[in-house]
Formats: C-alpha cells, sequence, structure tokens
C-alpha cells in the first residue's frame, strides 16, 4: 500500500496534467467552453428549484432543498463510477506502452467529476441562500461528510474499473445498478417514508448513510446520529482500501487484456 501510494505521488504532474486535459476537452469547439461548467448545474439547480416549489408541490417543507443536495451527490458517484471505467478502458493503450502507475486514471476521472460536483454544490448553497435559507454551523460538517463521499466513490471507482478491463460489459451493468439503486436510495424521499417493514432492507444500501448525512448537514440543519458518522467513516475507510488492494492485485494483468 505505501509503495501504491509512493508511486500515485512520483506520478502527481501527469495526475494533474491528466486532470487538466480532461476538464478542457469535455468543451472543446463549444462556444462558451469551460463556462459550461457553470451554466450546466446553476440551469439544473434553477429548473428544480421553481419546477418543485412552484409547479409541483410535495408535503415537505422546501422540498427543492431536500432533493437538490442529495441529487448532486448521487450523481457525482455515478459520474465518477461509469467515468472511471470508460478512462482505464479507453486509456488502456498507454498502460500497454508506457510505465505509470494506472491509479492515476481513476484518480484523474473521479477528479474531474469531484470538480463538478464541488461547482454544483457551491451553486447550490449560493442559491439556497438567496432563497431565504439560513445555513447554521451544522453546515460546517459538510467537507467531512464530502471527505467520506469521495473516499467511498474512489473505492467503488477502482474496483468497477479494474473489473471493466476484463469484463467489458461491466459500465452497462453500472449504468443499471445505478438506476435500481437510486430508487433504493432516500435521494427524493425521506426515510421516514419507508415501511417499517421494508426499513431493514433499505439500511443495507451503503448508499442509504451518506445521503442521510447530507440530508442532515444541509437540509434538516441537525447533528447526525453518532452511529450514522461511524458507519459512514468506517465504510467510506473500508471501500477506499479495499479499491486500493483490488487494483492493485490485478493491475499487471491490464496489459493482457488491452
Amino acid at each position: 500500500m505505501d509503495r501504491q501510494l509512493y508511486d500515485i505521488w512520483k506520478y502527481r504532474a501527469l495526475l494533474r496534467e491528466l486532470f487538466v486535459t480532461w476538464l478542457k476537452v469535455r468543451h472543446t469547439g463549444s462556444l462558451l467552453g469551460v463556462v459550461w461548467t457553470l451554466v450546466n448545474p446553476a440551469a439544473f439547480i434553477l429548473t428544480y428549484w421553481v419546477v418543485f416549489t412552484y409547479v409541483i408541490k410535495i408535503d415537505l417543507p422546501n422540498y427543492a432543498a431536500f432533493l437538490i443536495p442529495g441529487f448532486l451527490a448521487w450523481n457525482f458517484t455515478w459520474n465518477a463510477i461509469t467515468s472511471a471505467c470508460e478512462a482505464v478502458i479507453e486509456g488502456n493503450y498507454l498502460i500497454t506502452k508506457i510505465a505509470f502507475p494506472s491509479e492515476i486514471l481513476v484518480l484523474a476521472s473521479v477528479g474531474v467529476a469531484l470538480f463538478d460536483f464541488l461547482v454544483a454544490l457551491i451553486l447550490y448553497l449560493f442559491f439556497a441562500t438567496l432563497a431565504g435559507i439560513a445555513f447554521t454551523p451544522i453546515a460546517l460538517a459538510l467537507p467531512l461528510v464530502l471527505f467520506c463521499h469521495v473516499l467511498f466513490t474512489l473505492g467503488l471507482s477502482l474496483m468497477a474499473a479494474c473489473g471493466s478491463v476484463f469484463f467489458r460489459d461491466i459500465p452497462k451493468l453500472v449504468g443499471i445498478a445505478g438506476l435500481l439503486l437510486f430508487f433504493a436510495t432516500p435521494v427524493f424521499y425521506p426515510e421516514s417514508v419507508i415501511p417499517a417493514t421494508l426499513r431493514t432492507v433499505f439500511g443495507l444500501n451503503p448508499f442509504t448513510p451518506f445521503i442521510a448525512l447530507y440530508h442532515h448537514v444541509l437540509y434538516y440543519d441537525t447533528a447526525p446520529p453518532a452511529h450514522i458518522v461511524a458507519g459512514t467513516v468506517l465504510l467510506a475507510t473500508i471501500m477506499s482500501l479495499a479499491g486500493m488492494v483490488v487494483f492493485r492485485k490485478f493491475k499487471p494483468l491490464f496489459a493482457e487484456h488491452g
């Protein structure tokens, strides 16, 4: 593990170059260029805010303020996993020709997804403030929530990307799994509406505690229960370590499946 981290640090310049390049290449040829990085999330947030405030009324105070953070968090995870799979598959020709830690491909792709998420999250906080939502010191826990969420997502991305080298159907399966899990995760509904008989089953969903933390910190304005905080920290740690170990074990075989 130490050697793995050392190699990544050694090639940090390459990681930074890939990150910047992939950020730029998404908007190559467009008139607005990188401005789309702001326009897309701003349009999304404003649309959802208007629709769920004035058009579709949900029996939950400030429903848009409940929905949007969880939705943004969910999109970050699945965009990161999908892009990580694509990055390793499409970049496998580099792995066969250049000696560098292939984890960098995953880290760069997750970094791009994280950048988009942070921009969207900052815009959400801005619009929420304009809408009259007052954030208290509880919101200062957001960086900790984000850190755990990123570790968890990175671990999943490493494992999914590793598997996609050997089984090219994994990116498509990730899309299907994401659709199914989305409705099993309290992103657009509060956990309180889940029938008591199903709460144990829903509780097995590893995404549930992360979304719950975002809701506690940015919507309910209450300190998250200790067991949820402890569970997410443990889950994030285990998943990130597992992702690193699995990727390190199988990456020597990537060249054979290029």
